[in-house]
């Protein structure tokens, strides 16, 4: 094929290719200004001095001040381990929770639809929903469920929402994301091949092997997605402690999302607020990037 019929055969193929990329700036572009266009405003105010409750000060730039104030501030630091407490634990125990249920619901028995469509039910509870029905129908401690099964035994209620707080909020979380967790896993559990199954049972594996060596390796991609999209949604909580607690008592059951709320919104410190945003967009960039290399170290490079 000589050049001019090369050139040709190329331009037909450029005429009749799907312009993919063309098809993909729409969505780019509404994205982009959805998504980064509010958040460089955020910065803009990060480095300003702007408080609502003083109009007469208006609007002035103070550099660095804001993000200063926020580090030296006490508060920011307990606020900062309540969020990586209340993250990792409800990332584990939703993992464990979600493996657990997956597994149960991974096979033929009477009314599975019934029972899956159970399970998955919390998952589309509206958060203040759920800090609502934890708190009055559950936790309280003159009327709720745990009180009376108390009483019941002899026992005195617990107020698990003023003694415990972090806690409580940790275990509305847990049932909250869960069925997410047990949705993502129980869709990789039916992906694995009857025939591995098989093959691995006809050279001798017991269940405990099969589960090990060929199910967790398989379902390596689907803990990976679970994880960061729960980490994503668990370190932005808001609804549940806003309802439950309120971030109290102090700033025992605050994580960073509602620390915003409360400079925000109960200080009216616009500057600080989106200062404090800028923070949490950085500090989860990390935890995101630490958690994806601790996974691959974890699975040692399986995860590709």
């Amino acid at each position: 094929m000589n050049s001019v019929e090369w050139k040709k055969t190329r331009k037909g193929k450029s005429h009749f290719s799907p312009p993919t990329r063309l098809l993909l700036w729409p969505s780019i572009i509404f994205v982009a200004v959805l998504t980064q266009i509010p958040f460089l405003i955020t910065i803009f105010f990060s480095f300003q001095s702007w408080n609502l409750m003083r109009p007469d000060k208006g609007i002035v730039f103070t550099g660095l001040n804001n993000f200063i104030n926020i580090l030296e501030d006490p508060a920011f630091w307990v606020v900062l381990k309540n969020t990586f407490i209340l993250t990792v634990t409800a990332l584990c125990l939703c993992l464990l929770l979600g493996m657990g249920i997956s597994l149960l619901l991974n096979r033929n028995f009477f009314a599975k639809g019934i029972v899956r469509t159970m399970f998955v039910s919390p998952f589309f509870i509206m958060p203040a929903v759920s800090g609502i029905i934890w708190k009055n129908m559950f936790l309280n401690p003159s009327f709720g469920l745990f009180a009376y099964i108390t009483e019941l035994f002899g026992g005195q209620p617990i107020d698990w929402l003023g003694h415990y707080p972090l806690f409580t909020i940790i275990c509305i979380v847990t049932w909250q994301w869960a069925p997410f967790f047990m949705l993502v896993l129980l869709a990789g559990l039916q992906s694995v091949s009857k025939e591995l199954m098989e093959a691995a049972m006809l050279d001798g594996a017991t269940k405990l092997n099969q589960f090990f060596h060929v199910t967790i390796p398989h379902l390596l991609k689907y803990i990976e997605v679970a994880t960061l999209l729960g980490l994503i949604f668990i370190m932005q909580t808001f609804g549940e402690i806003y309802v439950a607690t309120s971030g109290g008592p102090g700033y025992a059951s605050t994580n960073l999302a509602f620390y915003v709320y409360r400079i925000g919104f109960q200080g009216w410190d616009v500057g600080g607020a989106s200062a404090l945003g800028v923070i949490i967009v950085i500090l989860t960039l990390i935890f995101m990037t630490f958690l994806f290399r601790f996974l691959r170290k974890i699975f040692k490079g399986e995860l590709s």
